[in-house]
């Protein structure tokens, strides 16, 4: 009996941990905004207020992450330094949309959204509303740092220790 109630307790436990696996992350590598232009820093699904950087017309810029959806319609909405936004977004199906404010130059607080693929590669660009380029819809892109295990594969190896445990049960 106790070994059946610890395999369940860890099947279960196994099962939870699969939320945190399927997170994304990517690391920056180039802005496109009129031309390509190096880019550095992460962008983490799991993990908000997470920072990318780069430089712009010589000057350096940061973002830093606010919110973010894979899929579906993603709504980034507020006030900022600059100005009212609000961003309505339908993501293609793997698509991840990241609302980002940047602070460049003398303009802290720029409301941008930043939409990737899977593999990290540039989504669908995104005008900027407000700021000192309204208007102009720069991409991201990057690599995926990590690939997560699907939430399948935790479960199915849950299922599996637990069919062990009925097993060695029966057998005893």
């Amino acid at each position: 009996m106790n070994k059946s109630i610890l395999a369940g307790a860890l099947a279960l436990s196994l099962g939870t941990v699969a939320t945190n696996a399927s997170a994304l992350v990517i690391d920056i590598t180039q802005m496109n905004f009129g031309g390509p232009s190096p880019a550095s820093g992460v962008v983490d699904t799991a993990n908000m207020g997470t920072t990318f950087n780069g430089t712009f017309f010589s000057a350096p810029w940061v973002a830093t992450t606010l919110s973010t959806q894979t899929e579906g319609t993603f709504n980034f909405a507020g006030t900022s330094v600059q100005g009212d936004y609000d961003y309505t977004i339908n993501l293609a199906m793997g698509e991840t949309a990241f609302g980002t404010y940047f602070t460049w130059s003398v303009n802290p607080d720029i409301p941008v959204v930043a939409v990737f693929n899977q593999d990290g590669s540039a989504g669908q660009a995104v005008p900027m509303q407000i700021g000192p380029f309204p208007g102009q819809a720069p991409t991201f892109q990057g690599t995926v740092s990590a690939v997560p295990v699907p939430a399948a594969v935790w479960l199915f190896g849950s299922g599996l220790l637990g069919l062990v445990g009925v097993a060695r049960r029966k057998a005893a």
